[in-house]
């Protein structure tokens, strides 16, 4: 199983089908939060399709393809980080993040994903890591400017958001970068 410490308060876990529960209940708690920048809340209707989502991701985290994690923070499920997708071809790894509400501000998601860019450059090898947010999303948009990504485009009408479609930010890290930092 994937477990890492990241400090004494936040730790990331490999979702697995033990979280579905509490992780059906941070995402109820937190819908309405979530459904401004997330597209997938409506298929999250009850704790089996949250146990589907587990399932589905620890078959591509078998094969390589993606790592999602749950972050724990004093413990606690708080939300959840890690990378969507590795282009192994360009050696690219694509970010995603959310967090709940009640946690955000404490600078847990910056930890998190500093920590996944240790995971991409030092342990996988990677070459460069990819943040796309929704170009409204400021809260999402200052974890890669805090960690010093390069603002490297914008993709217009990127993402469907229900009654609505956003044009997506991309941010990127090369590894030459981080190992500077």
């Amino acid at each position: 199983m994937f477990y890492r410490y990241i400090d004494n308060e936040v730790q990331l876990c490999l979702l697995s089908p033990e979280h579905t529960q509490s992780l059906f209940i941070l995402t109820e708690q937190n819908r309405a939060w979530l459904r401004r920048w997330l597209p997938w809340l409506d298929s999250i209707q009850k704790p089996g399709d949250t146990e589907y989502f587990i399932n589905s991701c620890l078959k591509r985290f078998a094969a390589s393809e993606q790592l999602t994690c749950g972050i724990l923070y004093q413990k606690n499920l708080c939300g959840v980080a890690g990378f969507n997708r590795f282009d192994y071809h360009t050696g690219t790894a694509y970010i995603g993040y959310w967090l709940a509400e009640n946690h955000t501000g404490r600078g847990i998601m910056t930890r998190t994903v500093r920590e996944l860019e240790n995971i991409a450059f030092r342990d996988k090898g990677l070459e460069k890591v990819e943040i796309h947010c929704a170009v409204e999303n400021r809260a999402s948009r200052k974890i890669p400017l805090r960690l010093s990504y390069k603002e490297e485009g914008c993709i217009r009408r990127a993402e469907k958001l229900y009654d609505r479609v956003v044009d997506h930010i991309i941010y990127g890290l090369l590894k030459e970068e981080f190992l500077k930092r």
